[in-house]
């Protein structure tokens, strides 16, 4: 049985997570899930869900992060693989994708996840991310802090977008409605970076029961170098420790070192590590016959 709706229960998410906790043991990793996304109403219906008596055999969700293309997260009990239903899911949720002129797909797999299978079904190798995690109550000390950070509000839209078209390659889904979207959700803190008056860096923080996921940390490249990325990073972590909130996460590429040795240097662990891998959307239809 499928189905399909636009927000996870409680009851769902567990399902969800205890079919994870199957494919990692078995892979070695699971492919990224938000489940932050996954628990909000979202406008369309991006999660599909197989069931066969009433235990979750596969679970797909997407989510629109760019204008023309998606993620998708996708898992299926390794118990019950080859037997079509990662096909079936596909198929599922593929009118949603033409509907939202999808021309772009990115799957996330574990790294352990035969790489020669996956070319072979035309998918294109993207990068990779390591997803890290800090569990500590030590904040960070900020000698001589360059930046003034405060929290980011509407009026701030207009440079926060800037500030994502300089520093984030590809363009990004309805960039002023999103930023609205989450400077009036209450889950969220959007920070804005500033140095003499001027909007230098930006950071997103999602709030968890007990922690805090850090995204879209981001300094105007011309600033880049100095130390402020670090600064950002330390603010976030201590605004989130005097919340009580001590479970912190980020993720960041396998290539950005620079990044990598900074996130350690304040405690971060890798956690997970996830290849992302892009095929266009006709040649999925066309390769697995979906439609």
């Amino acid at each position: 049985m499928i189905i399909c709706n636009n927000q996870v229960s409680d009851s769902q998410l567990q399902a969800i997570q205890d079919l994870a906790a199957l494919c990692r043991e078995q892979d070695g990793g699971i492919p990224s899930f938000y489940n932050h996304l996954l628990l909000q109403k979202r406008p369309t219906e991006n999660n599909v869900f197989y069931y066969q008596d009433d235990q979750l055999l596969g679970f797909l969700s997407v989510y629109f992060f760019y204008e023309d293309a998606c993620e998708v997260s996708l898992l299926v009990a390794p118990a019950h693989r080859r037997q079509g239903i990662a096909k079936q899911l596909l198929t599922t949720i593929i009118p949603l994708l033409i509907a939202k002129e999808t021309n772009t797909l990115i799957f996330s797999s574990p790294t352990t996840i035969n790489s020669h299978w996956l070319t072979e079904q035309a998918f294109i190798y993207r990068n990779s991310e390591y997803h890290m995690l800090r569990k500590s109550y030590e904040p960070i000390f900020i000698a001589n802090p360059k930046l003034q950070i405060r929290k980011a509000i509407l009026d701030d839209i207009p440079v926060l977008c800037s500030i994502d078209e300089a520093c984030f390659s590809g363009q990004q889904e309805n960039m002023m409605s999103r930023f609205s979207l989450l400077l009036n959700d209450s889950n969220y803190t959007l920070l804005l970076a500033l140095h003499n008056n001027d909007g230098v860096g930006k950071a997103h923080i999602h709030w968890q029961p007990k922690g805090a996921i850090f995204s879209d940390i981001a300094i105007l490249p011309q600033h880049q170098g100095q130390g402020w990325g670090g600064e950002l990073l330390s603010y976030c972590i201590n605004q989130a420790l005097a919340l009580g909130k001590s479970k912190l996460m980020l993720d960041v590429e396998t290539t950005n070192q620079n990044a990598l040795n900074l996130y350690i240097r304040l405690g971060f662990k890798t956690a997970n590590v996830s290849d992302y891998w892009m095929i266009p959307l006709r040649t999925l239809i066309n390769t697995w016959n979906l439609l």
